[in-house]
């Protein structure tokens, strides 16, 4: 008797969840900000001069504070990688590539390579100059 009362409970239970779940709209994926876009296109390989040509059409005011917060991201990365240690304490030509092809790569990526701003930053801030690059 347990087992056939069961039986049709059970479904029950699952046709009366099935019913009470709302169903939802297909909903339009979300905006893609220009943070985004400008962090695939460096990672693509575009350079600077590149993403900028690409994005022309967009705020300037928007680039700027996508500009800013790669900037931040650059340099919250060379700390992190400790590159002010790494430079004081470079011995030989080796050891100073090695620091600066670490501070290439993060800019490379980030896509400013041509950031003088950046550049200014990293030289205040770690001691480095950038100038070849």
């Amino acid at each position: 008797m347990r087992s056939h009362w069961l039986k049709c409970l059970l479904p029950g239970m699952v046709l009366l969840l099935l019913a009470s779940t709302p169903v939802s709209m297909a909903q339009a994926p979300p905006s893609v900000s220009i943070y985004s876009i400008w962090i695939r296109l460096s990672l693509r390989g575009f350079n600077q001069s590149e993403i900028e040509s690409l994005m022309r059409n967009m705020d300037p005011k928007m680039i700027a504070q996508v500009k800013e917060r790669l900037r931040n991201t650059v340099i919250s990365n060379l700390e992190a990688k400790d590159v002010r240690e790494l430079f004081l304490s470079s011995r030989d030509s080796d050891d100073l590539k090695s620091v600066l092809i670490s501070i290439e790569t993060e800019l490379r990526f980030a896509g400013l390579q041509n950031d003088d701003e950046l550049k200014r930053i990293i030289k205040d801030r770690f001691g480095i100059p950038l100038a070849r690059f």
